[in-house]
């Protein structure tokens, strides 16, 4: 499939599911959902050395924890998540993301019929480009 194929079935796809959670909501309702900001390029850090880090479990336990990417393709990140057990067995996560530029989620949004209330730059309230590499939406139907 080529690239601009691929990219209207992605942007077809997002469009559905943006009208799909706004059929579910009541007038009035909002919707929240968050995005990875492509100007962070945050996928540069998912390696093993700069990714690892320690993660505590509710027993006390450590998990090892690390992002490797596996590919980068027509705006989309590929990564493996690592988990390293305290007994030594490791488990794998993948997937596959999709970076949406701001003004992509902006115009994906309100063609779905929703009133942007705020973007943000990360879960705290940080303006777009001062948070933690995402972007955080909140819309209203």
């Amino acid at each position: 499939m080529s690239t601009p194929d691929r990219d209207r079935q992605r942007s077809a796809a997002f469009a559905r599911v943006l009208a799909d959670l706004r059929r579910c909501l009541v007038p009035g309702g909002r919707v929240v959902f968050d995005s990875r900001d492509p100007e962070a390029r945050l996928w540069e850090r998912w390696n093993p050395v700069d990714s690892r880090r320690q993660v505590a479990m509710g027993d006390g336990q450590e998990v090892a924890v690390w992002t490797e990417v596996t590919g980068v393709r027509d705006g989309t990140v590929s990564f493996t998540h690592h988990y390293t057990l305290p007994g030594g067995e490791e488990l794998v996560s993948t997937a596959t993301l999709r970076f949406r530029t701001e003004a992509e989620v902006r115009d994906a949004v309100r063609a779905a019929g929703f009133e942007i209330g705020a973007i943000y730059g990360g879960w705290k309230g940080e303006t777009v480009g001062a948070g933690d590499g995402e972007l955080l939406v909140v819309a209203r139907k």
